[in-house]
Parts: C-alpha cells; structure tokens; sequence
C-alpha cells in the first residue's frame, strides 16, 4: 500500500530507538483478481511478545521494518546452518522480542494476494478446512520437532544475553519437553508461553504432552 514505509516508521519513532524495534502490521487478503477477503492476522488478543514469539509466529516478514540495532542483533549471531530455524521472520519476531520491542499494527499495510498455487501464506478457508490440513501435515510428520528446535537454537546462540527470568522460563520449557508424560502435563498448565488464539493455545499444550512439538 502506498502509505506502508511511513506508517511503519511513524510506529517506531513513537519508540525508544535506542534499542531493538521491529514493526510489522495485519495484512489484507486479495483473491487472484484482488478483491477484497479478510484482513489477517484479524485479531491480536496478547503481547506480541518473547513468550508468545517462542511458540508462534504472527509476524507476516514482508510487513516488516526494523531498526538498525534490530539488524545488528540478528547479524550478531547467525546460525551456522538453518535446518533448526522455521522461518526468517519468525526468527526476527523471536530476536527481537527477547531484546526490544515488537509494535504490531492492526492497519493492513500490504495487499497479500492469495490463489491456489501458493507455496506458504495465509489461509482463506473456514477453520474446520484450517485444522484439516493442519493435521495432515502434523500426521505426515512435516510439523513436528520444528518448534523445540528452534528453541533449543535460539538458547544455544542468545541465552547468555536475555534477561535471567526468560532465560529461567525457557530452559524450564526445554527441560519440562525432555521429561516423562506426567511431568509434561504438569508443566503445560502453568506455563507463561502462549499462542494467540484460544484453540491455538490448546492444540499447543497437547502437541506438548504428546511431545511433537
């Protein structure tokens, strides 16, 4: 959209510039002829913040804009190899929500153009069609692992520069994972990460106890 690099740095100057910032807003979903479908992500009910970063991504990566101290902190420690990293934009949301802050804007800044060949984006189906294929792919194995991963990389490379309470609540998620069915479940309850959607964050625990994560 025309207005997209302004409204991104008008968002950012509000903040402390001083340290990490990235912005990043709703897109609106077109059909092929780009007509209107839905504005997505629509509903942003949590922080975008460390806690929901490490389980979720709601950060669409050609909606971004950072800082140059964002830029520095990802540059900073690049992962040697990328099998254990989702997503660029994950990564970044990840990164920069452990050291900054993350401005979300509900105001679609992009027209995100959907039609049947797309590889990844958005979804214009109903929920029932949404967790259809989310669960074949999970059945197919091709969503498993991937989170605990990515985890267990970003730790490696940042865990000695995050604050000692997310430090404290990331190794407790990591090594509560490792453990037996009933230490899961218990851990799962009172577990300060979080997905935004309360079905979402359901799905989440379970996939947690299952250990599939």
């Amino acid at each position: 959209m025309p207005n997209k690099l302004a409204q991104a740095v008008a968002h950012l100057r509000e903040q402390d510039g001083s340290r990490p910032l990235m912005y990043c807003s709703a897109t609106q979903m077109v059909s092929q002829t780009l007509e209107p479908l839905k504005v997505w992500p629509a509903d942003i009910p949590r922080p975008v913040s460390f806690y929901n970063a490490l389980i979720e991504n709601v950060c669409v990566g050609c909606t971004m804009v950072i800082n140059k101290e964002t830029l520095q902190l990802v540059k900073k420690r690049i992962p040697t190899s990328l099998d254990n990293i989702i997503m660029h934009d994950w990564w970044i949301y990840l990164c920069t929500s452990s050291f900054g802050k993350v401005v979300f804007d509900p105001e679609p800044s992009i027209w995100y153009r959907q039609h049947q060949n797309n590889v990844l984006g958005g979804s214009t189906d109903g929920w029932v069609s949404k967790w259809r294929k989310r669960l074949s792919r999970f059945a197919k194995g091709k969503n498993r692992y991937i989170l605990s991963k990515q985890a267990q990389q970003f730790i490696r490379l940042y865990g000695q520069d995050i604050s000692p309470q997310m430090y404290k609540d990331m190794e407790q998620f990591l090594d509560s994972y490792q453990k037996g069915v009933f230490s899961r479940m218990k851990y799962i309850w009172q577990s300060p990460f979080y997905r935004q959607s309360r079905l979402d964050n359901w799905i989440y625990k379970l996939v947690f106890i299952m250990r599939k994560l």
